[in-house]
């Protein structure tokens, strides 16, 4: 008997050890469970990992703590990177592009983000278009029509124009020209790009639930019962952009004034200028849309005429933000032109430096000051009006010494006279100056109320920020493009479509100056057949500037298949960028975790 119960014990201990041998050392197997076990194998190596760190934590925080809350504080920042950095390398793969501090992959995510939103508003602006094509016939409902016309605003100017001009060239090339590393706060500038993910998520919500108050959100419209939820959403998505510029400028301004001097590239002063008036701009905006939510949701008559407001605070609040936001997407654009003007007249300094940096900087005075010339309806006395006209038209000197200044650079330049670079820059000048006139004739106020809320105020605008702006965006990306990927673009290509894109712009603003002298009002789909072959032909050239756009992909998309390697960028040696190895290698990143360093490409 007790042979037996020792022999049924041994069995039970062989069986036990079998068991524990496969079910511990043995394959998880193929497959999709196979696949879901190892991953569990990884977080639970990362979770002890984490309760390592965690003691370690514990350990240094008492050390720490009572030597230094600043100490103290970069410690919990140090370990909590090196956990979410083991993390996405272990387990994510090339997740670490999601919480990278390197100013070159935060910049091409801005891009991105950047892109993704210019083509949200060209889609728009096509079905806007398309809308106008008839003068009875709509191709989308009236209320559809104005949720068209505000996303399209909002989405060119807060999440194209200045994602990819300021978050996305900005955050590149800043550190290049200022001979550092990296912006002085990395942290606060990825915390600036993820602001932004939310942000465009309640922008196409707004555009789902619809909101059609314009991208100037004037009440009492925006404060109606019958604005919609699409409102809210919008506000939201504005009050997170503007803290991810407010964030982003704030980075900027700290780490310029730390290195700048009077030798810097005009590039520098431009974006120093433009963080600037983000600075001041943006908290008025930011307090106007919060009145405009209290009085939305919680009762408040900040703008309601029934319980003592007036929606004439929110005109002052937005314009004192809405005409420096103009400058703040067409200072980075001139600082681009003066640089590359500088570049290709294969000059050490731009002409005019000292010049054109006092010129920035009297656009930033005077463009703080010359709000309420788009209120000029509104009743304002005699005195008011010819203030605000006068300074409006005293913005055209220091525009004008840049453009004397850029046109002096360009004419020293005739062996390149072929290159498109040359040719964008010629056709920004031309644009800016169109539209510069045009600014000139509504800055008189007795104009301006004629010429209020029609075609031709529109044209005007997008003569000076759009096609200003995203000519300037253009020119950068191709004149930095083999800097960043290494390889040369099609010459023959890009003057094809510098062609198309000149005449498609032309076709397309050109007839509204037309259409707004004789009285047809904008935010209408229905107008008068007398003006509908004018508003076919501004749609014929609408098309013509959005093919254009695919056209510029698809160079930049050619140039990534054939492969053309360059050695090297021609031009001065007084741009740093001219002088370094193309491309330009990534920076390795380190996070410190605890007393461990991590690094990784």
């Amino acid at each position: 008997m007790e042979e037996t119960k020792k022999k049924k014990k041994s069995v039970k201990k062989e069986v036990s050890t079998k068991k524990k041998k496969t079910s511990v050392g043995g394959s998880s197997g193929s497959g999709f469970w196979g696949k879901l076990l190892d991953l569990l194998k990884k977080l639970l190596g990362e979770f002890k990992k984490f309760v390592c760190l965690l003691f370690n934590f514990i350990i240094d925080s008492a050390y720490f703590f009572h030597f230094n809350l600043y100490n103290f504080t970069v410690l919990i920042l140090d370990v909590f990177n090196s956990l979410v950095v083991d993390f996405c390398i272990n387990v994510v793969g090339y997740g670490y592009w999601l919480i990278s501090l390197d100013h070159k992959r935060i910049s091409l995510i801005y891009v991105i983000l950047g892109l993704w939103g210019g083509f949200i508003g060209l889609g728009l602006s096509l079905l806007i278009r398309l809308n106008l094509c008839d003068p009875y016939y709509n191709l989308v409902s009236l209320d559809v029509y104005n949720f068209l016309i505000t996303n399209h605003g909002i989405a060119m100017i807060f999440f194209f124009l200045m994602p990819v001009l300021i978050g996305g060239f900005g955050n590149y090339f800043l550190p290049f020209f200022l001979y550092i590393d990296d912006l002085l706060l990395p942290r606060l500038n990825s915390f600036s790009l993820w602001l932004m993910i939310p942000s465009f998520f309640y922008m196409e919500l707004s555009l789902y639930y619809g909101c059609g108050v314009g991208w100037t959100l004037y009440p009492p419209l925006s404060i109606s019962e019958n604005s919609g939820l699409g409102v809210d959403y919008l506000m939201f998505s504005l009050h997170l952009a503007g803290v991810s510029s407010l964030v982003g400028s704030i980075n900027f301004i700290s780490t310029i004034i730390s290195r700048v001097n009077f030798k810097t590239s005009i590039i520098i002063w431009s974006y120093l200028f433009t963080s600037i008036l983000l600075l001041l701009s943006l908290p008025v905006l930011a307090a106007g849309i919060t009145m405009l939510l209290f009085d939305r949701n919680f009762g408040t008559a900040f703008f309601e005429p029934m319980g003592g407001g007036d929606p004439l605070l929110f005109q002052h609040l937005f314009w004192f933000f809405g005409h420096p936001e103009v400058y703040v997407l067409i200072l980075p654009g001139f600082g681009i032109v003066s640089h590359i003007c500088m570049s290709i007249s294969n000059n050490d300094s731009s002409f005019g430096y000292y010049g054109l940096i006092c010129a920035m900087a009297s656009i930033v005075c005077l463009g703080s000051v010359v709000w309420a010339h788009h209120m000029f309806m509104v009743g304002l006395d005699y005195l008011t009006a010819i203030f605000f006209s006068s300074v409006t038209m005293i913005i055209g000197i220091p525009t004008g010494i840049k453009v004397f200044s850029w046109l002096y650079m360009l004419n020293s330049c005739g062996s390149r006279v072929w290159d498109p670079i040359v040719w964008w820059l010629v056709g920004f000048i031309f644009l800016f100056t169109i539209g510069g006139v045009t600014g000139i004739a509504l800055s008189a106020s007795s104009l301006d109320i004629l010429f209020h809320d029609t075609w031709f105020v529109v044209a005007h605008f997008h003569y000076v920020l759009s096609l200003g702006s995203y000519s300037s965006v253009v020119i950068m990306l191709l004149w930095w493009w083999p800097f960043i990927i290494g390889y040369s673009v099609n010459k023959y290509l890009l003057q094809g479509h510098w062609l198309l894109s000149m005449v498609g712009f032309n076709l397309c603003f050109f007839p509204m100056h037309y259409l707004g002298i004789h009285g047809l009002p904008r935010r209408v789909s229905n107008y008068d057949c007398e003006y509908y072959w004018i508003n076919v032909l501004s749609s014929i050239g609408g098309v013509l500037s959005i093919t254009s756009a695919f056209v510029l992909f698809f160079i930049l998309w050619e140039s990534l298949s054939v492969c053309n390697r360059i050695i090297g960028l021609w031009g001065s040696g007084s741009c740093v960028t001219n002088v370094m190895v193309v491309p330009v290698p990534v920076h390795i990143t380190y996070i410190c975790g605890g007393k461990v360093w991590f690094n990784y490409k």
